[in-house]
């Protein structure tokens, strides 16, 4: 008996098998995964006092200790999802990169092919969008859940960022940008309980900071950054470019965009993914987690509900008159920078 490639079962196997696209920002501070059984999500958010421990006379009781520090806060998971429908005419057709004439694929097997492009094409696409929600709630400290019917705020309370006092590319700047990391880092520390070892920049920011370092001598310094790595550069618009050894961090180059079709739908625009002009200094070691809450479909075959839990699922129906084959792939991710603090976002350069 042949597989049926769009029954719930096999969909749900193979989109398990889909290898995951390059995502900087969730690979590099969100490595904590956890899928839910729910669309609600709870998680606790981190902004705990230094308390010491108090003197005590041995003939009394120890006071108990106030439970502060955290705050338990809960978000629904935005669902995220893109439809493909495939007709007749689109079987019978030749894909890309097929023989012109006699090819020897049947239309079942080029169905077959185009259901694996499509959701590689998918799974991107949604990755793209949790790259994007990365960037939000690292840099501003919310997401902006904007689109069809929905439109809402998710805010994890960041107030950790800031503008550079003197902007590193300004005309005649005095700006000392390793000064401004060091304070930055220190206020991770004060304020997030996280020391920074990493440093993510914009590429004018970049720019901007390597102009103002040599201005200033610093590259002509043996304790400024580790010259003996050269720049290298990485999967999906990252160029990793030495390492700071005082403040310790390393420092990469983000250079990826994706195209904002929501917040004017008339007019899209194509945005950078890390603001112009802007850097974020983070620890890897800072407590951050990935949910991805449950997908509900319904069975065809049965007619009832099924629920799953896996970071994405996939859904196949066909209508009649006229025929057609419809595909999906939804998922309900939402990344968590429970030590909100622990980063730092700031304007260094001109974001225009």
């Amino acid at each position: 008996m042949p597989i049926d490639i769009f029954a719930p079962a096999t969909l749900d196997i193979a989109v398990k098998q889909l290898p995951p696209a390059p995502s900087f920002l969730k690979d590099k501070f969100f490595k904590r995964v956890q899928l839910e059984p729910t669309i609600k999500i709870l998680f606790d958010i981190y902004k705990g006092k230094r308390r010491v421990a108090p003197f005590v006379s041995p003939n009394n009781k120890a006071p108990v200790a106030e439970k502060i520090g955290y705050s338990t806060n809960e978000a629904t998971a935005p669902l995220v999802s893109v439809k493909d429908v495939t007709n007749i005419e689109d079987i019978m057709k030749r894909t890309a990169g097929e023989t012109l004439i006699n090819s020897g694929i049947s239309p079942d097997e080029r169905a077959l092919t185009l259901l694996a492009q499509t959701m590689t094409d998918f799974d991107e696409m949604i990755t793209r969008r949790e790259e994007v929600m990365c960037a939000q709630a690292l840099f501003e400290g919310k997401i902006n859940v904007i689109g069809e019917d929905v439109n809402y705020t998710i805010d994890f309370g960041l107030t950790n960022k800031g503008t550079a006092s003197v902007l590193w590319d300004a005309a005649s700047s005095t700006a000392d940008p390793i000064k401004d990391l060091k304070a930055w880092a220190s206020q991770c520390a004060i304020k997030g309980y996280r020391t920074p070892d990493t440093c993510v920049m914009s590429r004018n920011a970049y720019n901007a900071f390597v102009d103002r370092c040599m201005a200033l001598g610093y590259f002509d310094q043996k304790n400024f950054i580790d010259v003996s790595i050269k720049p290298e550069r990485l999967e999906g618009g990252v160029t990793y470019v030495g390492r700071l050894l005082d403040p310790s961090m390393e420092l990469y180059v983000y250079e990826e965009w994706y195209v904002d079709d929501w917040t004017n739908p008339d007019k899209p625009v194509e945005k950078p993914i890390i603001p112009k002009g802007h850097i974020l200094l983070g620890s890897t070691s800072a407590k951050a987690t990935f949910y991805y809450g449950c997908l509900t479909f319904t069975d065809p075959i049965t007619k009832a509900f099924r629920t799953i839990m896996n970071r994405r699922g996939a859904d196949s129906w066909v209508q009649k008159d006229p025929d057609a084959r419809m595909f999906k792939i939804c998922a309900r991710p939402l990344p968590v920078p429970q030590e909100v603090d622990a980063w730092f976002a700031g304007k260094v350069a001109a974001s225009e």
